[in-house]
């Protein structure tokens, strides 16, 4: 993929940033939310030393968007290195039953201090984390039932601290996306731009188009044939390949092709998962 060096870090990041310290000893567990295509990129390095000493559970979202076996890489992964990782689609109830297995043993501990102390049971803190747009809200809604938080596919809509109370034994507490505030690894900018976790109007259209396009060709080079009916990709320059997608779906500018209308319909197929279960990264590439 093609590197971009990019520096996006909206005001109201920085302000939560700074308030995730305090809140971190409230809480029990830290939940972070990362998408399954992505599971590297799509974390915060620069929270990692906030959340020292505390548990953490890494739930890979949309995981029927990625590719099943990278995906399995991945779970694979992280289990060596000691982080307690799941995927799957946050909409559904497995991944949430999944967390409450996970939770077991910390409400088990948590309930014996409380007995030993003389004190009332308390719910289990939970704190949920992610970069915008990788399932916060959703994994929030999946897990509450009722009462649901405000749900948006557009990079950073959460924008306040929220604590939802979901039952007796949980109390969740949603935090706004966060992203870095540099990006050494110009790659990680564009992969990210790609899932959609910055607003699109930060890197050209055109250049992620090419950047997917040329990961594409290399790894799932029929990705676009059933989708747009191209075939051998690794043959097809991309400006033949935008023209094609561009005249298969009609995006026309004055009467002709638009590449730029079909570059912006490819990355916003890929976003939403319609054009395959595709991978961005693997462990150890």
């Amino acid at each position: 993929m093609k590197e971009k060096n990019v520096h996006y870090y909206p005001g109201h990041m920085r302000k939560a940033e700074s308030q995730l310290s305090s809140y971190v000893k409230l809480v029990d567990l830290i939940v972070e939310v990362v998408d399954a295509r992505a599971p590297m990129a799509s974390q915060n390095p620069t929270l990692s030393s906030l959340f020292s000493g505390k548990k953490r559970i890494l739930l890979l979202s949309k995981s029927d968007w990625a590719d099943p076996e990278v995906t399995k890489k991945w779970l694979e992964h992280f289990q060596k290195e000691g982080t307690a990782a799941a995927a799957g689609n946050l909409k559904e109830g497995k991944i949430v039953n999944l967390l409450k297995q996970c939770s077991a043993p910390l409400i088990a501990e948590k309930r014996a201090k409380e007995q030993k102390l003389g004190m009332k049971s308390q719910p289990l803190r939970l704190m949920v984390v992610g970069v915008p747009n990788v399932g916060k809200s959703t994994f929030i809604n999946a897990f509450k039932g009722k009462g649901k938080a405000k749900v948006g596919n557009i990079a950073g809509y959460t924008r306040s601290e929220q604590w939802i109370r979901v039952s007796p034994e949980f109390l969740l507490l949603d935090t706004p996306g966060i992203l870095p505030m540099n990006y050494a690894d110009g790659r990680k900018a564009v992969i990210l731009a790609l899932l959609g976790t910055m607003r699109e109007n930060v890197l050209p259209t055109e250049d992620l188009a090419d950047a997917l396009y040329g990961y594409l060709k290399e790894r799932y080079p029929d990705a676009l044939q059933k989708r747009f009916g191209i075939a051998g990709i690794r043959e097809t320059p991309f400006d033949e390949a935008l023209s094609f997608i561009a005249n298969k779906r009609g995006l026309l500018e004055g009467g002709v092709p638009s590449p730029s209308r079909a570059a912006y319909l490819l990355l916003k197929e890929f976003k939403d998962g319609l054009l395959g279960p595709y991978s961005l990264e693997e462990p150890n590439a």
